[in-house]
């Protein structure tokens, strides 16, 4: 099948340059028309509108919502793993300096942290 031809909506009229109406039928008695931006027209190729046509900024801030959340659920298990492992490989060196901080700004030492080194 031809690529140009593929790309060009059916039921679609050039109203005035640039602009093109596609007819819709919702009902049988009624007909609707919408503006619609074709990839392709007389036989050839609009690359602006193939590129960026109908939904394309919907579409791109969808996919780019997408990757985000990938990416912090990543990152987010990367830091989670990575405190894990250094809490596992040494604890009681990691609870050395852990303090406990008084709402009057007393500070409560944990008295059991010189027995351990």
């Amino acid at each position: 099948m031809n690529l140009t031809k593929a790309l060009t909506p059916k039921n679609t009229e050039e109203i005035k340059p640039g602009l093109f109406i596609q007819a819709r039928a919702k009902n049988p008695d009624t007909i609707e028309y919408r503006q619609v931006s074709p990839a392709a027209w007389e036989g050839k190729i609009i690359w602006k509108n193939l590129l960026f046509g109908q939904g394309f900024l919907k579409s791109f801030l969808f996919f780019l919502i997408i990757i985000f959340l990938a990416w912090s659920y990543f990152h987010d298990v990367k830091v989670y793993q990575d405190f894990y492992e250094e809490v596992i490989s040494n604890p009681v060196g990691f609870c050395t300096n852990v303090s406990l901080v008084n709402i009057n700004g007393e500070e409560i030492t944990n008295s059991l942290q010189s027995d351990f080194g």
